[in-house]
């Protein structure tokens, strides 16, 4: 039976992409080099990324979207403090919306333009 989600994979062009998303707050659990790319395992509150470094894949397609993952949402109890210590590390955010629910979120992009939600819910 299914329990849960397990990880997430992503494919990321370089290095540049790790850096990124120890900045959001990411930890390296496991880094695998093989013989054609190089697989880094990270982790933040039981959220595993799978990332494969491999800078000959084709590049993500900006618009018009493509079916498949849209993309990674993570948490936060303060969209504000997020925000602020994003772009003292030199990664911009788009203005703060609400969601249906009234709920504050932004979008960030990884080095690969892959796009980042951040939402604030709070402490629930």
């Amino acid at each position: 039976m299914i329990q849960g989600l397990d990880h997430v994979a992503i494919i990321v062009s370089s290095e540049k992409s790790i850096s990124f998303y120890e900045k959001l707050g990411f930890s390296i659990i496991e880094r695998i080099k093989r013989n054609y790319d190089e697989v880094v395992f990270m982790e933040i509150m039981g959220l595993i990324l799978e990332i494969f470094v491999d800078d000959k894949h084709p590049r993500r397609l900006n618009q018009p979207e493509a079916t498949g993952l849209r993309h990674l949402a993570l948490r936060t109890d303060n969209i504000t403090e997020t925000i602020a210590k994003l772009k003292k590390d030199g990664i911009e955010a788009e203005p703060i919306r609400q969601d249906w629910h009234g709920l504050n979120f932004t979008f960030v992009k990884d080095p690969d333009g892959l796009p980042i939600e951040i939402k604030e819910r709070g402490n629930i």
